[in-house]
């Protein structure tokens, strides 16, 4: 089977690159075309005629492609951030040949009618693991895109508890100078990923404030075994068992976005830190596996290939039933 694969690489957020690694895992000799930017454009079509199997990975290559009756074109919607715009569905309805597999069940209600598969966002659990014995004093924020007020409430909490907070991901001069002028909170910038595993390994826990349908780093936190501490009014929080609601967890909620509910979570675990257990968190991001993503996307394209037959089959036998009028009639015609 011939595949191609169409990204527009326009955020480079990691979410996007653990997606594009898991499908090329999936097919290894698939074509590959824009891959993270490198001459893509809308207006440009895309040689797509030699392909059976097509997957996009954005509305927008999605947009850019013209195909066959014969061709099947899948396209996998990226997670919805804080800082995302709202879909534009007056687009996805317009693309009536294409079928949408969406990563989060907030948005598959968005729009049932096309959005029909559900499968859960990739994330690497075979690398990020576990190697630690014991963890240091810190509590660490992974800022994948601009800074927002959401990551603020980490400064703060940690702040007025007085305990050190790691930020990595996003750029020193992205962050807002006052964080800079905190003497408990140190500014890594953006690092690989085999210094963010260490991280994850030695930190007290993951602070995941904002308000987002998937968070990439709580599940690589709860694969290495790191508690999460995170914001229970998103989508993402159901991904983290909470230890105060059911005794034992990977982690905790909090409820409101502010920094007095933060403080009290973080108080929380550090008072009954043996409550999260490590084997929970790696459960619990088990489920988000590279071989996981894999199986289950295979079962979405699967399951169009079948309804597709059943279509052909239904319209075949309606084309039989017309034909099968009085002798008189068929002669006439």
């Amino acid at each position: 089977m011939s595949v191609i694969l169409v990204h527009t690489g326009v955020s480079h957020t990691r979410i996007e690159y653990s997606i594009w690694e898991a499908l090329n895992q999936t097919w290894p000799h698939s074509s590959t075309i824009a891959r993270f930017g490198t001459g893509f454009s809308p207006d440009k079509e895309v040689d797509v005629s030699r392909a059976n199997l097509i997957i996009s990975t954005s509305l927008e290559a999605a947009a850019s492609i013209k195909c066959q009756d014969h061709q099947l074109h899948m396209c996998y919607l990226e997670p919805i951030a804080s800082n995302q715009q709202p879909i534009d569905h007056q687009l996805v309805n317009s693309l009536t040949e294409v079928e949408f597999v969406v990563p989060t069940k907030t948005l598959l209600n968005q729009n049932r009618d096309r959005f029909t598969s559900f499968v859960r966002p990739p994330v690497d659990t075979d690398f990020f693991s576990s190697g630690y014995e014991r963890r240091s004093e810190f509590y660490l924020l992974v800022v994948d895109g601009p800074w927002t007020a959401q990551e603020q409430l980490a400064v703060d909490a940690c702040v007025a508890l007085k305990q050190s907070l790691s930020i990595i991901g996003i750029p020193a001069e992205q962050v807002p100078a006052a964080v800079h002028n905190e003497p408990q909170v140190e500014i890594i910038g953006a690092v690989d990923d085999q210094t963010l595993r260490d991280q994850y390994r030695l930190c007290k826990a993951v602070i995941c404030p904002r308000d987002v349908d998937f968070d990439l780093s709580a599940q690589e936190a709860q694969s290495c075994g790191a508690p999460v501490v995170i914001f229970g009014g998103c989508e993402a929080a159901q991904s983290v068992i909470c230890f105060e609601q059911h005794g034992l967890g990977s982690g905790i909620h909090f409820a409101e976005q502010s920094a007095a509910s933060l403080i009290s979570a973080m108080r929380e675990l550090e008072l009954r830190p043996q409550r999260c257990q490590s084997v929970i968190g790696w459960c619990c991001a088990a489920q988000f596996s590279y071989q996981q993503f894999q199986l289950n996307f295979n079962q979405a394209i699967a399951k169009e290939i079948a309804y597709r037959i059943q279509c052909a089959q239904r319209q075949s036998q309606a084309d039989d039933q017309q034909d099968q009028g009085p002798a008189e009639e068929r002669a006439a015609a």
